[in-house]
């Protein structure tokens, strides 16, 4: 685990880099800042693909063009997301509810621990889309009770963070379902909120001005630095060489770990490239360059990436049973969402938890109801060739 000290470093680097700008629509061209201490150079931020990870609170927002009329709006919908928030501070994953305030006896989440009691998250965006919006609203608006909810909000995810430095998809504790207490970078969930930090601790918009107390400010830099640290030590080694991360692992050995029937154990294509994307955004010390380079160079592998492939998805309203979404098309790059641990090799599953290598082989719902490949690696390839990486 990083010292105070590293802690300290590392937020004078970021604060530097605020200054200096470089993050996506920010600036242009190579850039690398140092300080005596860690002499880890940051690297250029345009165009990396993780910034993207906090937008999804911008679809929230009024659509009107008239700036009192889009206030007046969102400052209904932030009151309402107030009232949906849980003592504890977190929020549930279901935007749509905000459309009302809460009645004082719906349930406010559908998830619950010990005693019944209703659990927040970070799935699908929630909590962090939450901060998100409220910070907005309060810059334009002023009202407190928005700004004091973001606050309740941030100390439920500083909270939420286990002790060897992940954060886990619920909290408290979810009972009957043991995934949801791992570690999750399932939906890029734990990466979400390391850049939601990351943005608060150099204060970027929204995340500017007194949205966050200085105590609160001040956790910071240790909560990330202890993230990092719980990533570089669940990154999977495969025949003594780094690769990459599963969706979820385990809090204390940090080994990989299935979530539901059909997500079994294995090195994600997908969600990884989350991890990696933030790990670029980190002082580039020695022991987080290898890990982002070793994970770059196992996206690259021939036997990693599917060229001359496409992953299709059925389009809504057809109900063809023998429509494969993998596809041939040249120029295009496929990576697998799962991949066996031991060897380069992409596979699928269906809800009885068995493990196939032909995605025909899996039943139709599930065949067709979730996503087992894409052009994950694209950006984060494109954007790493552009720092030298």
């Amino acid at each position: 685990m990083s010292s105070p000290r590293t802690g300290l470093v590392t937020l004078f680097v970021m604060n530097l880099l605020c200054a200096c700008g470089g993050e996506e629509g920010e600036g242009s061209g190579p850039y690398s800042i140092t300080t005596a201490a860690s002499s880890a150079p940051i690297l250029d931020q345009t165009n990396n693909p993780v910034y993207a990870e906090l937008n999804t609170y911008k679809s929230w927002l009024s659509t009107s063009t008239n700036a009192a009329t889009a206030l007046a709006a969102d400052t209904t919908k932030a009151n309402n997301i107030v009232s949906w928030q849980m003592p504890h501070g977190g929020f549930y994953k279901i935007p749509s509810w905000y459309s009302s305030a809460w009645n004082g006896n719906a349930a406010r989440s559908e998830w619950l621990g010990a005693n019944g009691v209703e659990l927040g998250t970070i799935d699908n965006g929630a909590t962090v889309s939450e901060i998100l919006f409220l910070a907005d609203v309060y810059k334009r608006g002023g009202k407190t009770n928005h700004r004091d909810a973001a606050r309740r909000a941030l100390d439920f995810l500083l909270t939420m963070q286990s002790s060897s430095g992940g954060w886990p998809q619920v909290y408290p504790a979810r009972t009957g379902t043991s995934y949801s207490n791992y570690i999750t970078f399932n939906d890029n969930a734990m990466v979400r909120v390391l850049v939601l930090l990351d943005h608060a601790s150099r204060q970027k918009a929204p995340l500017d001005g007194d949205i966050f107390t200085a105590e609160q400010r001040s956790k910071l830099a240790t909560a990330i630095d202890k993230g990092v640290n719980y990533i570089l030590k669940a990154q999977i080694v495969q025949g003594g060489v780094k690769t990459v991360w599963c969706a979820q692992h385990d809090p204390v050995s940090y080994a990989p770990k299935e979530a539901r029937a059909y997500e079994l154990p294995s090195r994600s294509g997908s969600e990884s490239v989350g991890i990696v994307a933030f790990l670029m955004t980190r002082p580039q010390t020695a022991e987080v360059k290898a890990a982002v380079q070793a994970a770059i160079a196992w996206f690259k592998r021939s036997t990693v990436k599917v060229a001359n492939t496409a992953y299709v998805k059925r389009p809504s309203g057809n109900t063809d049973d023998s429509y494969n979404p993998i596809q041939a098309k040249s120029g295009s790059t496929m990576w697998y969402r799962f991949y066996d641990l031991n060897q380069d090799k992409g596979f699928f599953s269906d809800r009885t938890g068995g493990k196939f290598y032909n995605i025909m082989d899996i039943e139709a719902e599930r065949r067709y109801g979730y996503q087992w490949g894409g052009d994950y690696g694209t950006k984060l390839i494109n954007y790493s060739d552009s720092v030298g990486y």
